[in-house]
């Protein structure tokens, strides 16, 4: 799978009780969807999305101990699990990455 490529189909990055993620490449970033049904306090449903730009992938690389060419949407898929379990958004600044989030509630 080449990041090169625009916009490929969803897949799931990892469903745990009310909350799915999805994951994505657009315009060459990786893109985090989620949808919580219930799960979040105060809302029947919340949704977000969390993008990191393709400048970032070599950092999430060496982070997970990948090659550098490794696919990123695999590698991140791999550690879903990990990068679920502390939060997106928490996990990806913890190795010193910003993101775009946004997010309808």
């Amino acid at each position: 799978m080449s990041e090169a490529v625009s916009a490929m189909e969803k897949r799931v990055f990892i469903t745990r009780g009310t909350c799915s993620v999805w994951i994505e490449m657009i315009d060459g970033s990786v893109r985090l969807s989620g949808q919580d049904l219930g799960g979040f306090p105060g809302a029947g449903e919340y949704e977000y999305w969390i993008t990191v730009q393709s400048s970032d992938f070599p950092r999430i690389r060496e982070m997970l101990g990948a090659a550098p060419d490794a696919d990123i949407e695999d590698l991140l898929c791999v550690n879903a699990g990990m990068i679920y379990s502390r939060g997106e958004m928490t996990w990806f600044e913890s190795i010193g990455i910003t993101p775009e989030f946004s997010n309808y509630f």
